[in-house]
């Protein structure tokens, strides 16, 4: 956007001299003066008194000059908005991550771009799979960490990572000295799982594991994150499942064992609405897919839909 000739009458009349002003400007006398006529002719009246000396502005000239520094002052903040939103510092970006992520790799992501990012407006929630999908839905989150894809018109989603889940033992359960625990061996166990409609896939594999196991599990349903689900365990409710990723957190009196004979396992993903993201919200979801695509220990999958 041109305002070169408008800083150059302002510049003009702050220094009361052709001479001055041109000097602050780093061009001749001449050449400033003959952007000051062309600036006159745009407009279509005298903005400058060159009869006086210093010279002064005419009465047009002076009310010119005000609306100019206003101009001018607009520009600079419109450029300063521009370069931040060009570096992701401005704009805001409100995500949503289930409950049983919320102690997992994702929540380590929104960490590390904090970090990066701190002028940035980032705002964090989590709550049930359902009440984030309505939330996304609705506007009121930009962007969802989710175990399930939603089947949204308009709406992006990307695998992020998938890792396989451990079981999750009582300490003095009699599989616990177990290094590797076999589905076969959990027949006469209730199995602790989120309710379904959290993470399909997952409860699906783990159901499907036991059938072919030969049984069918005595499932019960349980809130909240995978460290609730730990807890769970912990105060004898039955056996549970937790990420690899979490594997160094320990609740009291549980033990953590390699599931085989199948390994089955959880698969994040992220979903936003592009058409609502401003900088900030588009350079969050091009961090997740980078940062947990590539985090040590996952497998890496990546797809649009």
């Amino acid at each position: 956007m041109e305002t070169r000739r408008l800083e150059i009458f302002v510049a003009l009349v702050d220094a009361g001299g052709f001479k001055q002003a041109a000097a602050s400007l780093f061009i001749t006398p001449p050449a400033l003066s003959q952007q000051i006529s062309r600036l006159e002719k745009d407009v279509g009246v005298a903005l400058i008194d060159r009869t006086m000396r210093p010279i002064v502005p005419t009465e047009a000239g002076r009310e010119f000059y005000f609306r100019c520094r206003r101009v001018l002052e607009a520009m600079q903040h419109i450029t300063q908005l521009l370069d931040d939103e060009r570096s992701h510092e401005f704009g805001r970006v409100r995500v949503g991550i289930v409950p049983a992520m919320m102690y997992s790799t994702p929540a380590k992501a929104v960490r590390r771009f904090i970090r990066e990012h701190p002028a940035a407006n980032v705002q964090v929630c989590s709550i049930a799979t359902s009440l984030l999908i309505d939330e996304l839905e609705q506007g009121s989150i930009d962007v969802a960490v989710l175990l399930t894809q939603p089947d949204l018109k308009d709406l992006s989603s990307t695998t992020l990572f998938s890792e396989e889940y451990l079981a999750c033992l009582p300490v003095d359960h009699a599989l616990a000295d177990q290094e590797e625990i076999s589905f076969a061996e959990l027949r006469s166990e209730r199995i602790l799982q989120g309710p379904r409609v959290a993470n399909p896939a997952g409860y699906d594999a783990v159901v499907t594991a036991c059938m072919r196991a030969g049984f069918s599990p005595r499932t019960l349903e349980v809130m909240g994150s995978y460290m609730d689900h730990a807890a769970m365990v912990s105060a004898g409710m039955g056996v549970g499942f937790m990420p690899e990723s979490l594997s160094d957190i320990h609740p009291h009196d549980v033990v953590y064992r390699r599931l085989v004979n199948p390994s089955v396992g959880l698969t994040a993903s992220i979903s936003w609405f592009e058409r609502r993201l401003d900088s900030v919200g588009r350079a969050f979801v091009r961090h997740c897919i980078t940062e947990l695509s590539d985090l040590e220990g996952l497998t890496p999958t990546e797809g649009e839909s």
